[in-house]
């Protein structure tokens, strides 16, 4: 038997590949495959048909709920543009396919840690309708305790500074990160951002902004390094919190980060600090929730 393992979102897309042992019962990754843009290419499922047609894709997140918020947040055609079964007609893949959350596919890179338990902590822009989730897995089974909702995202908080000062959001975030450890930001504008976008800080932060429509408007008055470097000083700050609640409430020494603002080089520093073991996979984005899909299809399900 043959699953693939399928995500795509604006920017990036990935196939993963696995296939049983014939016995049935132990699958194994043979092959991921990925690519930048909005879809998989035709050349894309080509390749990967070359390991087998597949008999069953997990695709990497619930269309249904998406769709349903994209609908509230006032996006364009959600249920056309989440139509999964019409996008792999499309592509000329027929079989059967089913589908995990969002976070969930985050989640499973717990499956890759080693751990026998941990914490999982997944960062993201939006998934369905989660933005900051808090797992626990024991047993070889994952347990969401906690989540914050859309639009209350610390992913989003950071693409929209990063297109405030010009760069691209969804890419330039690296360069972001690299402009604010040039400049000491003042206390007075972390101040003044703080007291103008957190609602609240605990026990999972909340804003008061939906980020999700940009900052562009705001604080005109500071330079771009003031600006990228008291939003590093903010983004710590709420990582932190978060990272010390999900410890408080389940109890682990090993910790596994996952969804893109787990790229971010402060984010398994501010770990280190609070949990003994740290597990960030090679790619936490989008693009390695294919593998996850299956993943937690097969050890969640």
């Amino acid at each position: 038997m043959i699953i693939w393992g399928m995500s795509k979102n604006g920017h990036d897309w990935s196939v993963a590949i696995f296939k049983d042992n014939n016995l049935g019962n132990r699958f194994k990754l043979v092959n991921t495959i990925s690519g930048k843009g909005s879809r998989h290419t035709p050349e894309c499922i080509d390749e990967a048909k070359k390991n087998g047609k597949p008999d069953l894709v997990i695709w990497y997140e619930n269309p249904y709920l998406k769709s349903i918020r994209q609908f509230i947040a006032g996006q364009k055609h959600p249920f056309k543009r989440n139509n999964i079964k019409r996008y792999l007609r499309d592509l000329n893949i027929n079989c059967k396919w089913k589908y995990v959350g969002h976070h969930e596919s985050h989640a499973a890179a717990f499956y890759n840690s080693g751990f026998k338990d941990a914490t999982i902590v997944v960062l993201d822009s939006i998934g369905e309708f989660d933005c900051t989730s808090i797992w626990k897995a024991r047993n070889g089974k994952l347990k969401k305790i906690k989540s914050t909702k859309y639009p209350h995202s610390i992913g989003l908080f950071y693409s929209a500074m990063t297109d405030r000062i010009g760069l691209k959001p969804q890419q330039d975030e690296a360069a972001f990160e690299q402009l604010s450890r040039s400049y000491t930001p003042f206390s007075q504008l972390v101040t003044q951002m703080e007291n103008d976008i957190i609602k609240q800080w605990d026990p999972l932060p909340k804003f008061r902004v939906n980020f999700h429509r940009g900052a562009r408007q705001m604080w005109w008055d500071s330079g771009k390094k003031e600006i990228a470097s008291a939003t590093r000083t903010i983004f710590e700050s709420l990582v932190t919190k978060v990272l010390i609640h999900a410890k408080e409430i389940t109890d682990s020494r090993n910790i596994v980060l996952s969804g893109g603002v787990a790229f971010n080089k402060s984010v398994p520093n501010i770990a280190s600090k609070i949990f003994d073991n740290i597990y960030i996979p090679p790619n936490p984005s989008d693009s390695g929730s294919a593998e996850g899909a299956v993943l937690a299809y097969l050890n969640n399900g």
